[in-house]
């Protein structure tokens, strides 16, 4: 299929189509591919007259099967766990197997529903393929969480404790000389470590020529040697004006938002931990035991005066608002947390003529990353197809080259304010008690069953929202 320049002789419009008849295919061979692993495992387990869920029936299954397709047996192990998953979801199966829903989405709808009641599993389902339709799979996740602890606010703890208990840091060797280091921890544990590493980052100077996924690694050995700070390498010696570290003791930068009733205790609506997604109500309390609170009220309207309005730069009280409302970057699909990111103008704001640009007003104003912030300028300055829209208040609209349209909404908003989470499945209140068995330990999170890597492209060096270098737009004179 396409070897003799059929794609080359595509129009755009028939690329883009091409893409996705591509990639509803490839949904409907992974499907196969997943039924197929799954059934050899149950095989193997009948043929050793295994029972239970213990931890090791069926392990060679993934032997077997890394064997057959050249996979690692983590990814085999991972493709058995959704497909164990999906007995007990056949709605998501079927989806799965008409290629509606490719794996990616399969593993996340699959996780998120795990470990719930029948009940809650049986309102979530449907939810959760209806969003997997136009979602991809990071803000599926997060939507899916959202509505976890809302049906399900002690189960959701319950997990949230059983993640913890697998915390660990591993170091695997790859290739050409380099190991991969990663780990799974506590995302308040998480943060503090990438807020050092990010702290350390931008403490050398503008000369300095590595990227920023360089000055990380490089940052973590500082930490580790005992320098405890990250030399610059721009050659000039002492005439380089990047200070030192402080390397004092400190405690996680991470913001949160919850509802006022959940803070007090009187619901259990889950909190937005900005850059992870949800946490539970309890986690989130526990967390604002020694933090500094900013009280962020609902508004229907405006508020900014005037003089306010026809300032480019909003004052301080506005761009806290308009940060904690929004919670993420409002690109369909990033999560790089809003306190990273830079307050723009949906509507263009004209420097020369205030009154005829759009105005500084919460209505106004979205939080968009370095990456995404750039797109979107340049999108307005007519340097690219991309077009956005804001549609109202909460709903910012973008539109791709060839016509794809997403819309975003201030996701901080549905953890601050949870009844403007109108999306969100409902089950009628008590419900009867039911024992759930802890979920097993993911065995990897994978968007495809691919070894994890970087891309190899010069050209796709800041495609990553949190590898984008921080100064980029002013360097562009942007």
């Amino acid at each position: 299929m396409f070897d003799g320049g059929e794609l080359q002789a595509m129009s755009d419009e028939g690329l883009i189509d091409a893409l996705r008849r591509a990639h509803g295919a490839a949904a409907f061979a992974q499907a196969a591919e997943v039924l197929a692993v799954r059934e050899l495992y149950r095989r193997r387990r009948e043929e050793r007259g295994e029972e239970g869920d213990d931890g090791r029936a069926g392990e060679f299954a993934a032997s077997e099967v890394a064997m057959a397709v050249r996979v690692s047996e983590r990814v085999a192990a991972a493709l058995i766990d959704v497909g164990l998953g999906l007995d007990e979801m056949p709605a998501t199966r079927a989806a799965f197997a008409s290629g509606r829903i490719d794996l990616a989405r399969t593993q996340v709808v699959v996780e998120t529903a795990r470990g719930v009641t029948a009940a809650a599993r049986a309102e979530l389902e449907p939810k959760l393929i209806e969003a997997a339709d136009r979602a991809d799979p990071v803000r599926l996740r997060h939507t899916g969480r959202r509505w976890v602890g809302r049906l399900d606010p002690e189960g959701e703890r319950r997990r949230r404790e059983v993640r913890e208990g697998e915390r660990d840091v591993r170091i695997r060797g790859v290739r050409d000389g380099v190991a991969l280091f990663d780990g799974l921890l506590p995302a308040a544990a998480a943060q503090t470590v990438a807020m050092r590493l990010r702290e350390m980052s931008h403490e050398v100077c503008e000369e300095d020529p590595r990227t920023m996924p360089q000055r990380r690694a490089d940052a973590l050995v500082a930490l580790a040697d005992g320098s405890g700070r990250l030399r610059c390498e721009c050659g000039r010696g002492k005439r380089c004006p990047a200070p030192k570290s402080s390397g004092e003791r400190r405690r996680p930068l991470v913001q949160i938002g919850i509802s006022a009733e959940s803070l007090l205790g009187s619901r259990e609506d889950p909190a937005l931990l900005a850059g992870y997604g949800p946490i539970d109500a309890e986690l989130a309390r526990r967390i604002a035991e020694s933090a500094e609170f900013q009280v962020i009220p609902e508004r229907t309207e405006d508020p900014s005066g005037d003089e306010e309005a026809d300032r480019e730069e909003p004052p301080v009280w506005l761009d806290r608002e308009v940060r904690a409302v929004d919670g993420l970057c409002r690109f369909p699909g990033c999560t790089m947390p809003a306190t990273l990111g830079r307050i723009d103008h949906s509507r263009p704001f004209d420097r020369a003529h205030p009154r005829r640009g759009g105005a500084t007003v919460p209505s106004n104003l979205a939080v968009l990353c370095t990456r995404h912030h750039r797109l979107k300028k340049a999108a307005d300055d007519g340097e690219t197809a991309w077009r956005t829209d804001r549609l109202d208040a909460d709903r910012l609209e973008w539109t791709s080259p060839e016509g794809d349209v997403r819309t975003t909404v201030r996701e901080g908003a549905r953890y601050l304010f949870p009844h403007t989470d109108i999306e969100a499945p409902r089950l009628p209140w008590p419900q009867p008690a039911e024992e759930t068995e802890a979920p097993p330990a993911a065995a990897l999170d994978l968007t495809y069953p691919l070894e994890r890597d970087v891309p190899l492209h010069p050209g796709l060096s800041t495609a990553i929202p949190e590898d984008d270098r921080p100064y980029a737009l002013e360097n562009q004179g942007r």
